[in-house]
């Protein structure tokens, strides 16, 4: 095993190759910028060569910064386990995290001189900045830049494993402020676009940021097995997302298949996907130093690693160039005529067709979101530190992943952005299966010593906030249009369901406290006369099914069967464990009698 450098030049070369290398990617980027820009060159121009050269050069500096950030805070919190290491980490994160800062204030200022065609230092700079941060780009660039400067603060005082393990949530947060700023198809939906590339950025920054904070440690720790074994498992999983992720949004914003040999943007990222590829290579043959390793008499070598490790961040860095560059130009897809037809406009999607039984049977949409959740889901089960689970609970973790895809890829998804019934049914599921099964699933209880009100409480309060999301027609419409809010209500869907399962485990009053508040929207549903959202309900241009307060009282009626059916199972599974429980202490008291009468007959003789 190979430990620290011998001399002492060696440190010495490492800032001059790391600054050379961030020049000559800087210039990659800038000129891998304007190929891809393409008709758009004209507009670049109008803003000035600063924000024309300087927009993909802040690109490229924010997200190598970034990646530093999180996939350090990653190594820290769960790969290495000395606390001088962690504090190496943390170190080099904090200062990559204060880069980070500075520039994505560097690329908002830039990406508004661009839109607004307005030189860096002109007169008339700046003069309508608060109108560009009103717009959905400018937000979301500006919530990327708030937390980043939160992370930044987190970095500074983060010490132990929770601390990076915050820090690293916190730098998932700015990663995904940014990944809504991504450019979506005109012929795929925005949220594709924005979930694939967020699954993109996260992987990217574990992957590169994680391998570079490792190279920073010293070197019996850097080279030890155990550490890389465990990063390498990380690796592994970031290659896989990367690559699934990299060609679903290639896909998204191409217009066909002739765009590879028409358009740059197009190129630049098949360029991409072949340093990808190199990316793997090197990755199996570090794997493969690591079972030579394993092997009886074997020994790891450090040194081969570094190199490798070297070999892979140059590859990287020449990776992100690219990505700078091309989140700098519009994709082809972007100058495709699109459809007007008011279902594509409230959606995103055309309209699906009439839900007949063939219809439905067709109607499958992939959603990234789901199948990323399943992925984490799938591996944070058989990931090789994770406790041993019985067969039982592994049964509930297929069916809850398997409910899950199908409530989020099905024919409640696609109908659920055109009908109320549909999207009702959907977050329903959410709620009173998918939840309720990962509860099981993962085992999750209440606390021990909680209060016995709380599980009542929580089973009225779980349909009770959704039930709540509904009937505010703001919450909801934004639930619609918006893909972060969409995203959160899914999210919290399953969330309170899982608490609602942990809830109606401990306590026989928690179902019939869900199935009062289920009767009681259901009816609402079924008998009221006001239309949900009726300015997106009422507005697709259906051609079928075209009364929708008609079919909201059908999911009414759906529902309130649901939810009679779902109490009456509940509190059944309920009343047995509870007997089940009442029965094993029963046991344990006769036990105890007996023991107590065996212990006085033998003391009285």
């Amino acid at each position: 095993m190979t430990g620290r450098p011998s001399t002492s030049r060696a440190p010495r070369l490492v800032p001059g190759a790391v600054a050379a290398t961030a020049v000559v990617l800087a210039v990659l980027s800038v000129l891998a910028a304007r190929t891809a820009a393409g008709p758009a060159e004209a507009i670049l121009a109008s803003a000035g060569p600063l924000a024309r050269d300087g927009a993909p050069v802040a690109a490229l500096v924010a997200d190598l910064a970034g990646a530093l950030v999180l996939g350090g805070a990653a190594v820290a919190g769960w790969v290495v386990r000395r606390g001088e290491d962690r504090a190496v980490a943390l170190r080099a994160v904090a200062v990559a995290s204060v880069v980070w800062t500075l520039a994505q204030l560097a690329l908002l200022l830039t990406s508004y001189a661009v839109a607004t065609g307005q030189p860096i230092g002109s007169g008339s700079f700046g003069s309508d900045l608060p109108v560009y941060l009103g717009t959905e780009l400018g937000l979301w660039m500006l919530a990327s830049l708030v937390l980043a400067a939160a992370a930044t603060v987190v970095a500074v005082g983060a010490t132990g494993p929770w601390g990076a393990r915050a820090l690293a949530l916190c730098a998932g947060c700015s990663i995904l402020a940014k990944a809504m700023t991504g450019h979506a198809s005109g012929n795929a939906d925005h949220e594709t676009a924005t979930t694939t590339m967020l699954v993109h950025l996260l992987a990217v920054g574990v992957w590169i940021g994680g391998l570079a904070v490792l190279q920073l440690l010293p070197g019996h720790d850097r080279d030890a097995a155990g550490v890389v074994r465990r990063y390498s498992r990380l690796a592994l999983v970031c290659w896989v997302a990367i690559l699934a992720s990299g060609v679903w949004a290639l896909s998204a914003r191409m217009n066909g298949p002739g765009d590879l040999l028409t358009s740059a943007y197009v190129q630049i990222a098949a360029l991409k996907t072949v340093l990808l590829v190199l990316l793997g290579a090197a990755g199996q043959l570090q794997r493969r130093l690591l079972a030579d390793a394993a092997a009886p008499g074997g020994g790891f070598d450090g040194a081969v690693h570094r190199r490798l490790a070297i070999l892979e961040l140059a590859l990287m860095g020449l990776a992100v160039a690219l990505a700078a560059a091309l989140s700098s130009s519009p994709p082809p897809a972007d100058s495709a005529p699109q459809s007007t037809e008011p279902a594509f406009l409230l959606t995103g999607y055309p309209l699906p067709p009439a839900p007949t039984l063939g219809g439905i049977a067709a109607a499958w949409r992939p959603d990234a979101f789901a199948l990323a959740a399943a992925a984490v889901l799938v591996l944070a089960w058989w990931w090789p530190t994770a406790p041993r689970r019985d067969a039982r609970a592994t049964r509930f973790l297929l069916a809850a992943v398997i409910a899950l895809l199908a409530v989020q890829c099905g024919p409640l998804a696609v109908y659920g952005k055109v009908l109320v019934s549909a999207h009702v049914l959907q977050h329903a599921l959410l709620l009173l299966v998918v939840g309720p099964l990962l509860a099981a699933a993962f085992d999750v209880r209440l606390p021990a010593r909680a209060p016995r009100w709380v599980a009542p409480v929580l089973g009225f309060a779980a349909p009770g906030m959704i039930v709540l999301a509904y009937a505010s027609p703001t919450v909801l419409r934004l639930a619609l249009e918006a893909h972060v809010p969409h995203l959160v209500l899914i999210l919290g869907a399953m969330v309170l369901g899982v608490a609602l399962g942990a809830a109606v485990r401990d306590s026989r009053a928690a179902a019939p406290a869900t199935g009062v508040v289920l009767v009681l929207a259901a009816l609402q549903l079924a008998l009221g006369s006001r239309l949900l959202v009726p300015s997106w309900f009422g507005a697709t241009g259906r051609t079928w099914l075209l009364d929708a307060l008609a079919d909201q009282r059908r999911s009414g009626w759906a529902l309130l069967a649901i939810a009679v059916v779902w109490t009456v199972a509940a509190a059944a599974l309920s009343a047995r464990q509870s007997r089940g429980v009442g029965s094993a202490s029963n046991s344990e008291r006769t036990v105890r009698s007996r023991a107590m009468r065996s212990s006085r007959s033998a003391k009285g003789s």
